[in-house]
């Protein structure tokens, strides 16, 4: 795998097409939520930084198509302040990761990565659109 070119993630044949979707759905949601985004392959794996960044310090996320769920890394910070919220939802978490289901609600995903990317701005100290709302 080409691990430099972000666009292969999206369209690796060795990845379940199932997954595939769960990942794709993910990015465009992300990009629905924050639309000025930057995109780049970080740790091997898809990231997402605003587009204003200038560090690669200031990622809103990364995220993975793992064997068994969708992994995002959102830093371990967001999941300490979300515990609560990600244990409702029978989230498991790693440090800085979550594990999501592939058939996780696509409604819950929304409202998660639009917590991840709220949480991430304001911890950069960026400006937060308006239409991103903290539901």
């Amino acid at each position: 795998m080409d691990v430099t070119d972000f666009e292969h993630f999206f369209n690796d044949n060795t990845v379940p097409s199932e997954h595939l979707e769960r990942l794709r759905l993910t990015r465009t949601l992300i990009h629905n939520i924050y639309p000025n985004i930057d995109e780049q392959v970080s740790y091997a794996m898809p990231a997402f930084y605003p587009i204003e960044g200038k560090k690669a310090t200031q990622v809103l996320m990364m995220i993975k198509a793992n064997k068994h769920w969708l992994g995002i890394y959102a830093l371990p910070d967001f999941n300490e302040e979300y515990t609560d919220f990600l244990l409702k939802r029978n989230l498991k978490m790693g440090k800085g990761s979550i594990q999501i289901p592939y058939d996780f609600d696509a409604e819950q995903l929304d409202i998660l990565l639009r917590k991840i990317i709220l949480y991430n701005l304001k911890r950069l100290n960026f400006a937060v659109p308006i239409e991103i709302d903290e539901s």
